[in-house]
């Protein structure tokens, strides 16, 4: 059970960084530049949002 504690940390960690890079870093800068839609961030937030909800479900019992 330890182990699937680190994984489940892991994810969480990785989906953190990869939410920073996306929406705070200047990243989030250059690609609010484009001649993007108009939906575009609300698209990212919403697949973002999404990623972390399924993993959230598909993670297991949490325990308190």
């Amino acid at each position: 059970m330890p182990r699937q504690e680190a994984s489940t940390g892991s994810v969480s960690l990785l989906l953190l960084g990869i939410g920073l890079v996306l929406f705070v870093s200047p990243f989030a800068i250059w690609w609010s530049g484009l001649s993007a839609p108009w939906y575009l961030p609300f698209a990212l937030w919403l697949g973002y949002i999404g990623v972390v909800a399924m993993t959230n479900l598909l993670g297991g019992r949490r325990d308190l």
